[in-house]
């Protein structure tokens, strides 16, 4: 597989499933894939501005992380 991933998950849902990170870190490091996985301190739903839940600082980090990402996986 060519595909590079970025996880950006939210707190809430990280504490709902905890181990859900570590299987998906594990799952991808065993193919060689590589994958971002990072728990941000927002809710669900934090990134697009017309939600209650909006946490400007954090969605740009997930927008940066996502662009940088397509920048490099798709150069």
């Amino acid at each position: 597989m060519k595909a590079q991933f970025l996880f950006a998950i939210a707190d809430n849902d990280d504490k709902s499933n905890p181990d859900a990170k570590t299987i998906l870190k594990d799952t991808f490091a065993a193919a060689k894939v590589p994958a971002e996985i990072e728990v941000y301190p927002a809710a669900h739903g934090w990134c697009p501005p017309d939600t209650q839940v909006y946490n400007k600082e954090q969605a740009e980090k997930a927008w940066g992380q996502m662009l940088a990402l397509f920048e490099k996986a798709l150069a």
